[in-house]
């Protein structure tokens, strides 16, 4: 059963694919973007889940460069000290946010991200998405 966190964001666990999804359900202020992850995060912690989906198809806009910058400098370093080991995030989009992130130079390239310990992916499909996240806890599994 989803999980509202405030009217903006719900949040369920799928035990069976051991993946956490965050759906935003509308435009965000920042200090909403903040909570929401800081929601997914204690979910995460919860139920010890490394692999998340985060679709934010309803926000309609793509991603503010403020906000990456947030999450770069703030969020995404909160990760391997609260979760243990690399955390997989696929971001679902839709294809005019993709266009955007891809277009805008203040958003850095996915492959920031290569020798961290999380790593992005961006999608337009959740069937993909969720492809590559069972690929990463397969990868994950052989290495741990």
């Amino acid at each position: 059963m989803p999980t509202p966190a405030q009217n903006y964001l719900t949040i369920n666990y799928d035990a069976d694919a051991a993946v956490l999804t965050g759906r935003w359900q509308r435009m965000v202020m920042p200090f909403e973007l903040a909570r929401g992850y800081d929601r997914l995060l204690d979910a995460a912690e919860k139920h010890q889940c490394r692999f998340w989906l985060v679709d934010t198809t309803p926000r309609q806009v793509g991603l503010d460069a403020g906000d990456v910058q947030w999450m770069r400098e703030q969020f995404f370093p909160q990760l391997p000290k609260r979760l243990g080991g690399t955390t997989y995030i696929a971001l679902l989009m839709a294809p005019h946010q993709l266009a955007g992130a891809l277009a805008d130079p203040r958003i850095a390239d996915l492959s920031h991200y290569d020798r961290r310990p999380y790593h992005l992916a961006r999608f337009t499909s959740e069937n993909e998405a969720r492809r590559w996240l069972q690929h990463c806890a397969s990868q994950d599994a052989e290495v741990a």
